[in-house]
C-alpha cells in the first residue's frame, strides 16, 4: 500500500540538513548522516516498536564504507531491509527531485478543488476488464484497490456485470495493492449479508487498539454468498493484491490459482529525505482473524498452482468441473461441457494425422469440408474457410466461435455419412454426405 504524493494517499516527510552532493558520487560524512536518519525514521514508525529498534540498530551496525554511489547505497539498504519486511524500499531520488514532489504535494493539499484520484480516475480506477467467459463464466480484471468511497461506483457496475453469471473469476495477477476499503467492499458482496464478518485487523504504533475491518451488510448492489469465487495470481501481485485472496482464502469463500504471491503483508508510507531519499516504512500490519497472522515475506499460496500465463485457463477449467458436478438442469451442464472442451482444446491440444483427416473430407450439400496445410476447415459455398479445431471423436470447435460445433456422423461402418451444426443459438443442422 504505497502513498503517492499526488495519487491514492498522502506522504509524510522528514526533515534534515541539506547534504553536498557531487553528482551520484557520495561522501563519507553524508553517508554516516543518511544512515543515521534512515535508522531513526525507522525506529520512529516501523509498527513493532522492539522490532523497530532492533531494525535500525542493525543498519547502523552495518559496515556501508565500500558503497561510493547514492543508487548503490539505496539498494544496499533496501537489500537488508527486505529481509525484515518486504515493503521496505529505498530510493534515491535526488534532492531537487524530493523538492519538486514536496512542492507539488503542498500545492495539491492547498488546491481545495483539485481531484487526488485523476490519475485514477483515467484509467478507470484500476478495472481494465470485465466481461463473460464461455460457459457463463463471470471475469473481472483490476490492477489496483482504490479507496471504495471514491471507486465504488465503478466497482459495483462490474460486479453487475457478471451478477447473472454461473461463477466469478476475479484477476488480480497484475495488482500490486491499494486501499483496504475497497478489499472490504469487493469481499463482502460474496458473504452472507444478514451478518457482520470480521475480514481483517491492522496492528499499528499509531492507535491505541487494533483497527478492524468488518464485512458491510449494506450493499444496494445485492450480494452473492453462495457463488463460486475464483482469484488468479502471480508472483507480481503484492500488498492489497495479496490481501484480497488472502482473506477470501482464509474465509473458505474462493479458490486461489497460479502463483504465490510477492510477500508485502505490511502497510505503511514513504517519507522523504532532504538529502533526495525516499524510505517506505510499514507503520501497520495486517492480521487475519482466521489465521492470526498474515502473508508478510511467505506470499498467498494458491489452491491450484498454475504459471501465471495459465493461470485463467486452469481456473476456468476447476469452475467447469465444479459447476458439471452440481445437479444443475442438462442445458446448462451442456453449457459448461463445452467451455471445457474449449479450453481443453488450448491446454492439450488434439492431433489427428493428415490420413485420418481424409475421413472427413467432402461435400455435404451446401457444406464442404477440406484439409489445408494438414488441418481441416469447414467451407459453405463461396465464403472464407473456417478452421475446425478438434475437442473430442468426431468433434470440432468452429473457428474461434465457442457457440458452434461440427459433428461429423458415421454409420455402423464407422463411414462418415453426415456433418452436423450444433449451436446454443439456433437448431441442430445436419447435412447428408453427397
Amino acid at each position: 500500500m504505497l502513498r503517492f504524493l499526488c495519487g491514492l494517499l498522502a506522504v509524510l516527510t522528514i526533515s534534515g540538513n541539506a547534504f553536498a552532493q557531487d553528482g551520484t558520487r557520495l561522501r563519507a560524512a553524508d553517508r554516516a548522516a543518511i544512515l543515521e536518519e534512515i535508522a531513526e525514521t525507522v525506529d520512529e514508525n516501523f509498527f513493532d516498536e522492539a522490532r523497530a529498534r532492533e531494525i535500525a540498530n542493525g543498519l547502523r551496525a552495518t559496515d556501508f564504507s565500500e558503497i561510493e554511489t547514492h543508487e548503490a547505497f539505496a539498494n544496499a539498504l533496501t537489500q537488508q531491509l527486505h529481509a525484515e519486511d518486504r515493503h521496505f524500499s529505498v530510493q534515491y531520488l535526488g534532492p531537487r527531485e524530493v523538492a519538486r514532489m514536496l512542492e507539488d504535494h503542498e500545492r495539491h493539499m492547498a488546491d481545495e478543488g483539485g481531484d487526488p484520484f485523476e490519475a485514477a480516475r483515467r484509467n478507470n480506477f484500476g478495472f481494465e476488464q470485465v466481461s463473460i467467459l464461455p460457459g457463463n463464466i463471470g471475469y473481472i480484471k483490476f490492477n489496483q484497490f482504490v479507496p471504495s468511497s471514491v471507486a465504488g461506483d465503478t466497482a459495483r457496475a462490474a460486479l453487475g456485470f457478471v451478477a447473472n453469471t454461473d461463477a466469478v473469476i476475479f484477476d488480480v495477477r497484475e495488482n500490486t495493492g491499494g486501499a483496504p476499503s475497497m478489499v472490504q467492499f469487493l469481499i463482502s458482496h460474496f458473504l452472507d449479508p444478514s451478518e457482520s464478518i470480521a475480514i481483517n485487523t491492522f496492528v499499528s504504533r499509531q492507535y491505541d487498539y487494533p483497527h478492524q475491518l468488518n464485512s458491510l451488510t449494506y450493499l444496494p448492489g445485492g450480494t452473492r454468498p453462495d457463488v463460486p469465487v475464483y482469484v488468479l495470481t502471480s508472483g507480481r501481485t503484492g500488498s492489497a493484491g495479496e490481501a484480497f485472496p488472502y482473506h477470501l482464502q482464509a474465509l473458505e469463500r474462493a479458490i486461489i490459482v497460479g502463483e504465490t504471491t510477492y510477500g508485502a503483508g505490511n502497510p505503511g508510507d514513504t517519507y522523504l529525505l532532504d538529502a533526495g531519499y525516499a524510505i517506505f516504512v510499514s507503520t501497520g500490519s495486517a492480521q487475519n482473524p482466521i489465521t492470526m497472522t498474515n502473508w508478510e515475506s511467505m506470499g498467498v499460496s494458491p489452491d491450484i498452482e498454475a504459471p501465471a500465463a495459465a493461470a485463467l485457463d486452469t481456473a476456468l477449467v476447476a469452475a467447469y468441473d465444479g459447476l458439471l458436478a452440481s445437479d444443475a438442469p442438462d442445458d446448462q451442464k451442456t453449457l459448461w461441457t463445452w467451455g471445457r472442451e474449449e479450453i481443453a482444446a488450448r491446454l492439450t491440444p488434439l492431433s489427428i494425422p493428415e490420413d485420418q483427416l481424409a475421413d472427413y473430407v467432402g461435400t455435404y450439400g451446401p457444406r464442404r469440408a477440406l484439409v489445408q496445410d494438414g488441418a481441416l476447415y469447414y467451407q459453405r459455398e463461396d465464403r472464407d474457410p473456417i478452421l475446425l479445431t478438434p475437442v473430442g471423436e468426431d468433434r470440432f470447435l468452429y473457428g474461434d466461435d465457442g457457440r458452434f460445433r461440427v459433428v461429423f456422423e458415421r454409420n455402423r461402418r464407422g463411414v462418415v455419412t453426415a456433418l452436423a451444426i450444433e449451436s446454443f443459438v439456433q437448431p441442430r443442422s445436419v447435412s447428408q454426405r453427397d
